[in-house]
């Protein structure tokens, strides 16, 4: 079983968690379907260090699904994919990787453990059943995971195979990685004052994006706004010490009524035309806000 690390937005005051929780030795600390009932008891349960399955989650498997039809000629996924650099995709330690041998149909599942830019990169050693597994120097892998709201694959062959101090092994850096983005982007609830404006105006409006995606947002705003309309969303990610304005053009595609009717009125907004350095700042605020780096 490889578990990973449940990051805080995984865990939902007042909603079942869906999947079963573990702590750091592997004993089970809660069943699927339990309900966190207090932020309080979410915080205490983050303290445990909780971790779940990844063999049994539902959209890993599906990410990884999405990876291996990268290279499968005439898929959707092979149409729509894209090269980008390893270091964008910005994984951490820990992150689980799916890992296959040269001319071996079993997938194995591993963890990344690092990276030495343009050099080298590090992974556990990779298992089987709990046991090692030989890895001749040289072997080329296909490994296959899932960063953000990407799926992805490349190729890496093993430089070395060390023991101490623990097993793992020492890759050559990624030449190419292809990446395919996720039709379903997962959303992370945020509170980011921005301010909307539309075509043909100069006075912008006020509002406050409640959740975020790669894909888009949940925008209240007191300001009517019309589905179909077109207008441009002006806000700030902060990003460790440094502070990006974007500012982002988007089409309102649904409009919901809030609990909270002082904030106005919901609308799910879709981003157009991100440029590549929208995406990436995107990407590294949600996965900011995923790990708990950010609130």
């Amino acid at each position: 079983m490889i578990r990973t690390a449940v990051r805080p937005h995984e865990f939902l005051v007042g909603k079942p968690i869906p999947f079963d929780v573990y702590d750091r030795d592997g004993r089970l600390l809660l069943r699927a379907g339990y309900v966190i009932e207090t932020k309080e008891e979410k915080e205490k349960l983050l303290k445990l260090g909780p971790e779940r399955n990844v063999s049994t989650d539902e959209r890993f498997r599906a990410a990884l699904s999405s990876a291996e039809r990268i290279s499968q000629t005439g898929t959707e996924e092979a149409r729509r994919a894209v090269s980008m650099a390893f270091v964008d995709l910005r994984l951490t330690p820990g992150d689980v990787l799916q890992v296959q041998l040269a001319n071996d149909e079993e997938r194995l599942l591993t963890r990344y453990i690092g990276m030495l830019r343009n050099r080298s990169l590090l992974i556990e050693a990779i298992t089987r059943a709990d046991l090692p597994v030989f890895v001749r120097e040289g072997t080329v892998l296909q490994i296959k995971g899932t960063s953000g709201s990407f799926a992805f694959a490349f190729a890496a062959s093993v430089v070395a195979n060390v023991n101490k101090p623990f097993a793992y092994h020492h890759l050559t850096y990624p030449a190419e990685v292809k990446a395919v983005r996720l039709r379903r982007t997962e959303r992370v609830a945020v509170r980011l004052v921005c301010a909307v404006l539309e075509k043909g105006e100069e006075q912008p409006h006020g509002g406050v994006m409640l959740d975020l995606s790669l894909g888009g947002c949940l925008l209240a705003t007191r300001h009517p706004l019309q589905v179909g309309q077109e207008v441009t969303l002006k806000f700030k990610l902060r990003l460790g010490d440094a502070e990006i304005i974007l500012a982002v053009a988007a089409t309102v595609r649904s409009k919901r009524t809030l609990e909270n009717a002082r904030e106005g009125d919901g609308y799910g907004m879709q981003f157009l035309d991100l440029s590549s350095e929208e995406t990436i700042a995107l990407l590294t605020y949600i996965r900011s806000v995923q790990t708990g780096a950010v609130e």
